[in-house]
């Protein structure tokens, strides 16, 4: 492919290669667990705002579906913002209906981090995986049921990924999609959760570009592979978090599953089970007087 040319190609080191990884995880792991400290919040008639910086401990794998994994410390800025129509942070920016306040649309991002080429792994003697950014819409609607004072959402949401090259330069990939149950324990619980369960799917320029083996780079036990498109697997997500003073704290896992998956036979995919687990501390010195 032009863009594993264009990484292989690329003057960056195992060094560099590995502070990109950390970064990307960091990002995406803050963008995740810092929207659970602004759950609930739509339910006032009045905004809600955070602000600082945090760093966050975690352990991810490699690449996705590596055997292999790497722990990280990273630190971020921080910031939460939510009206009665409008929710805004690291993740996404999503826009609520005033006269429906169970609907919301918006946009959200995400991303995965790089793979160092010449890594004891299976992708070893292969160029670098460059990190990924992917940005589309996202639908939630909330049930008018509750279980045990947990609230319930149904949600979908659409991405369109690029590789991020040498120069910040994007490379198209391709498009997935998700379906997901949610649920959050309501605002003003001392211990908050968040808990996410549903199916990916994925293009087959997406699942290509992190389960493709090249005939350039097949060798022994790992044989040339094209991946198709489809099913991508299963991920449940959970998060909880609390506050103590000036300070947020949360812990965060994600568990995937890619049994059944469409590229399950590629000889990158090592496991059938990952899972990330992290924590986080957040200094707030800007906060909303009534949050």
């Amino acid at each position: 492919m032009d863009i594993r040319r264009r990484a292989q190609a690329q003057p960056t080191g195992r060094e560099l290669a590995a502070d990109r990884q950390g970064a990307s995880w960091g990002m995406r792991l803050g963008c995740m667990v810092l929207g659970v400290f602004g759950v609930g919040t739509a339910a006032a008639q009045t905004a809600h705002y955070q602000g600082g910086v945090g760093v966050a401990l975690f352990l991810a794998p490699a690449y996705p579906g590596s055997d292999s994994e790497r722990l990280f410390a990273y630190p971020y800025p921080y910031w939460d913002y939510e009206s009665p129509t409008l929710h805004l942070h690291h993740q996404h920016l999503r826009a609520k209906w005033a006269r429906h306040s169970s609907f919301s649309i918006g946009l959200g991002a995400n991303g995965s981090p790089p793979a160092a080429a010449g890594t004891p792994d299976a992708r070893a003697g292969m160029p670098n995986l460059d990190p990924t950014v992917a940005l589309g819409p996202d639908i939630m609607m909330r049930l008018p049921a509750r279980a045990g004072g947990w609230r319930i959402w149904l949600g979908a949401r659409a991405r369109y990924r690029w590789a991020m090259g040498p120069g910040l330069q994007l490379m198209p990939l391709g498009s997935s999609a998700s379906a997901f149950v949610e649920s959050r324990t309501p605002r003003g619980r001392v211990w908050p959760i968040v808990v996410s369960f549903g199916p990916v799917f994925r293009g087959h320029g997406v699942n290509e570009y992190f389960f493709g083996v090249p005939p350039a780079y097949a060798a022994a036990g790992r044989p040339a592979y094209s991946a198709p498109g489809g099913y991508a697997g299963v991920r449940l997500t959970a998060a909880v978090s609390t506050r103590a003073g000036p300070f947020n704290f949360a812990i965060f896992g994600r568990y995937r599953n890619y049994s059944g998956a469409a590229f399950a036979s590629s000889p990158l995919l090592k496991v059938s089970n990952t899972l990330i687990v992290g924590a986080a501390v957040v200094w707030v010195f800007v906060r909303s007087g009534d949050d």
